[in-house]
């Protein structure tokens, strides 16, 4: 069992224990409840999305990746990372998977974090709920004053941290090792 998941059994041990406190076993079990609804009505978004990764992994050369992604893309990698993660559909459990992928096939660090970056500040799926909540015009005032962020921040990681790429990438490589082995062993993080 890794750190992560040590700590959130901890503090959902803390929380079970303050729900019976406060509304006894009922509110633990209604906590358990809602739990099981939200694990299962997101199943089939993991399996999709984790196919999805894989899929992609198995299609992308590390040469494409290198190419347009990875150090050889230049000043040009954070800003195709903005835009690709600017139109990738799905939520976290889509594209922290596909982040790793990426990198892991050859993309640069710099060039990941701006994909994340746009990815939030970027959405293209969000623009139409985000207008018809708050209006076209702070729309437009948050895209502008957000629109050069995601770039920026790839550019600068690769400006100020130019070898850390090797090392976040071992590091993926060493937590995929980590939960094979641990498939394998029967264990289960």
């Amino acid at each position: 069992m890794n750190k992560t998941m040590i700590g959130m059994l901890i503090i959902s041990g803390a929380l079970c224990i303050y729900a019976f406190l406060s509304g006894g076993i009922a509110l633990v079990g209604e906590a358990f409840l809602i739990a099981g609804r939200t694990l299962f009505s997101i199943i089939p978004i993991l399996i999709v999305a984790f196919l999805l990764a894989g899929l992609i992994s198995t299609l992308i050369s590390k040469d494409m990746a290198s190419k347009w992604l990875g150090k050889e893309a230049g000043w040009k990698g954070p800003f195709f990372g903005a835009i690709m993660g600017s139109l990738v559909p799905g939520g976290p459990f889509f594209f922290y998977p596909l982040m790793a992928t990426l990198l892991t096939s050859g993309a640069n660090l710099g060039t990941m974090i701006s994909f994340v970056a746009s990815k939030s500040l970027w959405n293209v799926a969000r623009l139409p709920i985000e207008i018809a909540f708050v209006g076209v015009e702070l729309t437009l005032i948050r895209f502008l004053v957000t629109f050069g962020i995601p770039v920026l921040a790839g550019a600068g990681v690769n400006i100020f941290l130019p070898g850390y790429t090797d090392k976040v990438r071992e590091d993926i490589r060493a937590l995929q090792l980590q939960k094979t082995k641990g498939k394998k062993e029967g264990k289960h993080d």
